[in-house]
């Protein structure tokens, strides 16, 4: 490159779907020359590692996750603890804030890429660092959920309509408030009946390697961004059951209504709740190469996908985003 190199440190949300997306964007810049120090929880380095395309270039630094009281020990990433933790982990991260100090002063990068951590942006100011909040959710979620007027039973049934699909499938789930394991939480006799048909797993899996898998027909997803992202380029077909939280409702309502690539599961009009008769229609109508609904979503689907994997598109918007980069550091 004729610019300069630069070097920039990675600040994400202890999330795999923030590390993981965050991984992806260090690669690009790597690709470009550009160094990059990526700060991650220490127990959960092991697990990106492999995604790490230029060590030479791409330097994990692990951070020592404090325990937070209600957190089990060792929980580093929301993958590691139920919904209702969350913030806790939030707690935790904030409590990084004197070490990810010390680690800035030390690398002195000049530019620091965050998401959720409020108390960066005072902190690099102080030691004379830019820093950019790099949100991995869409300008549409970021615009609804932010207008001030917006500001202020299901694990088994969804287990019970894949049980219903008749096909074979892996279940990768938290367990459920209330259950010590997801083994527990299973509906009665669900796992003999479906004995060498479906796999339910609970924790963390390489999930865009067993998307590309050509195995791999249907992906039920909860719409988080970076899942949603990783299925709209590989080929399985995409079946919508967002969460009530974060930009998941959003994101559902543009992959299921307008850009028709995937189906909703329906949702009782009183209650809110979805069946385990509607999570297997939903996989049925995507699977059913004779379905109207489903042959439209499968073509709208490879139209999207082929202009996501297009020669030189991601390229050319990287190498425009470094740029302008480059552009703010003078």
């Amino acid at each position: 490159m004729d610019s300069p190199s630069l070097h920039i440190a990675m600040f994400p949300w202890f999330a795999m779907g923030h590390l993981t997306p965050y991984l992806h964007l260090s690669n690009k810049l790597a690709k470009r020359g550009h160094r990059v120090s990526f700060f991650i929880p220490k127990r959960t380095q092991a697990k990106l590692e492999q995604f790490n395309l230029y060590p030479h270039l791409i330097t994990f630094y692990p951070i020592n996750v404090p325990h937070v009281d209600g957190l089990p020990h060792g929980a580093e990433t929301t993958s590691d603890v139920s919904f209702p933790l969350v913030p806790l982990i939030m707690t935790a991260m904030d409590r990084t804030e004197n070490d990810i100090e010390l680690l800035l002063l030390h690398l002195k990068p000049q530019i620091v890429f965050f998401d959720f951590t409020y108390w960066l942006p005072n902190m690099t100011r102080r030691l004379g660092i830019k820093s950019f909040q790099y949100h991995i959710v869409s300008p549409a979620t970021i615009s609804y959920t932010t207008t001030p007027a917006r500001m202020q039973h299901s694990v088994q049934e969804l287990l019970l309509g894949l049980e219903l699909t008749n096909l074979p499938f892996l279940a990768v789930l938290k367990t459920p408030i209330g259950f010590e394991t997801i083994e527990a939480a299973l509906p009665e006799g669900f796992k003999e009946r479906v004995e060498g048909r479906g796999i339910v797993h609970s924790g963390w899996i390489q999930q865009q390697l067993i998307l590309e898998h050509p195995s791999v027909g249907c992906f039920i997803t909860h719409c988080g961004a970076g899942s949603l992202t990783e299925a709209l380029v590989n080929k399985c077909q995409i079946v919508l059951v967002p969460q009530l939280d974060s930009d998941h409702i959003v994101n559902a309502r543009m992959m299921g209504g307008i850009l028709r690539v995937g189906v909703e599961v329906e949702k009782g009009e009183e209650d809110g709740f979805f069946t385990k008769d509607s999570v297997c229609k939903g996989v049925r109508v995507v699977m059913d190469e004779e379905n109207e609904v489903g042959r439209e979503v499968r073509e709208n689907h490879a139209k999207v996908r082929n202009f996501l994997v297009s020669h030189n598109l991601e390229s050319a918007c990287v190498d425009s985003f470094c740029q302008k980069l480059q552009d703010l550091l003078r």
